[in-house]
């Protein structure tokens, strides 16, 4: 085998994830608040999760817009990839070791649906319960908000993703 030559196929899953958590920029789309990183950076320390994160979805795309990683799982903010490999996708169909995972989608004032909001976990937490749930729904519909109003009023309107959850969602591994 050459220096040259892969040992890997480049579009490989492991890959993909290795690529997602590489490291964290510290910039972030001035059409997001930066209130939302404070938001994402309390809700990852009070339900401890390894990562929160939100994302926008457009034109089928996946970008990660604001990302509170903890020291085990960074991000890149403004990466985008197909909502096929997005991270979330990859976590349901158990593709990727999260342990535990939450998600809610981030619906803002016009109706449309900007993207979805995640905190996640390598290691199971059985402790994870309903109410744990409701907090990132709140997180969302405050992000929603803050993201609202950080939008240019007269832009026109996003194109909603019906592949992104429409409501909150929950997974703890065994």
């Amino acid at each position: 085998m050459s220096y040259y030559e892969l040992d890997f196929a480049p579009g490989a899953l492991e890959v993909q994830v290795s690529d997602l958590l590489i490291a964290t920029a510290d910039v972030c789309d001035p059409l997001i608040d930066p209130s939302v990183h404070q938001v994402l950076k309390l809700l990852r320390e009070q339900q401890g999760m390894d990562a929160a994160f939100a994302c926008e979805v457009v034109d089928g795309q996946r970008v990660s817009r604001r990302s509170q990683p903890g020291q085990r799982a960074q991000f890149i903010d403004e990466q985008a990839e197909p909502l096929e490999l997005a991270f979330c996708r990859q976590v349901l169909s158990a593709r990727v070791p999260a342990g535990c995972y939450l998600s809610a989608p981030v619906v803002l004032a016009n109706g449309t649906t900007y993207g979805t909001l995640y905190a996640f976990s390598f290691h199971p937490d059985p402790a994870v319960e309903a109410r744990d749930l409701k907090k990132l729904e709140m997180a969302a519909q405050l992000a929603a908000r803050l993201i609202s109003e950080r939008r240019p009023r007269a832009a026109a309107p996003m194109t909603s993703q019906p592949m992104v959850p429409a409501r909150a969602e929950a997974r703890v591994a065994a």
